[in-house]
């Protein structure tokens, strides 16, 4: 109990429990946001298996967002004042996202069979706002906030790269929950994505020279950044390797 009396353990508490509901916000909405980002492909009807899929669970996994951000509300003031206010922009538009969702999702269970297509629009529109807004605000988060072009691409790497994510899981949870064509449809949405990472790659492959270029990015030691330029390679392998199981 002395570990938790210590005020000095209080930052590795909160920055555990932030780092918790970020992961589970990401797992548990982030199928959510692939599921409405999937709904752009889809018909009518299947749209409305795609939200029954999720209509008992997406309110609350939104909930672990409001937890890790009112931790670091609670447990780092200064740390929420600055890294909001250099987000501010795209904070906005993951606000803008979220409403638009929350509100389509409603207020198409009540329309009219001929306004349900302009709900689900402004469904799809704001999933992918919000996956978009979450993916920079992540590429923000690594590059320190840097303004250069070279930073600024990178982040949209990211944004690009998390919506991939998102879409992926999406797929995941809809061949899991339905059958027959939809299902059908959703492993072949699958190989989208996956194409969609090989054009993310090949992007990734164009910034590695700007980031060699930029040799403060974001680090200020030479091994700090031979070793940061390591882990960028290291984390291709994944990729490698799903490439030769599917040419295999």
């Amino acid at each position: 109990m002395e570990f938790f009396s210590n005020s000095e353990s209080l930052p590795i508490i909160f920055t555990f429990l932030m780092g918790l509901s970020i992961f589970m916000y990401v797992i548990l909405d982030g199928y959510d946001l692939g599921v409405g980002m999937a709904m752009k492909y889809a018909t009518l009807q299947e749209r409305d298996i795609m939200i029954a899929s999720i209509g008992p669970f997406w309110d609350a996994n939104e909930t672990w967002l409001v937890f890790g951000v009112g931790i670091l509300l609670v447990a780092f003031p200064m740390a929420h004042g600055a890294i909001l206010t250099a987000l501010y922009l795209p904070a906005v538009i993951m606000s803008i996202g979220l409403i638009l969702r929350g509100v389509s999702f409603d207020f198409r269970a009540k329309a009219q069979a001929n306004h349900k297509d302009r709900w689900d629009n402004c469904f799809i529109i704001g999933s992918t706002l919000t996956s978009l807004a979450q993916g920079y605000m992540l590429g923000s988060y690594i590059t320190r906030f840097q303004s250069d072009i070279c930073y600024l691409s990178f982040n949209l790497l990211v944004a690009v790269c998390l919506a991939a994510g998102y879409l992926f899981v999406g797929s995941s949870w809809l061949i899991m929950k339905t059958s027959y064509e939809l299902q059908k449809k959703q492993y072949l949405g699958l190989n989208q994505v996956y194409g969609l990472l090989l054009l993310v790659w090949a992007w990734f492959q164009l910034q590695l020279p700007c980031l060699h270029h930029l040799r403060n990015f974001p680090l200020k030691q030479p091994n700090e950044v031979q070793a940061f330029e390591h882990k960028l390679y290291e984390v291709q392998m994944p990729f490698y390797w799903l490439t030769y199981q599917r040419l295999s």
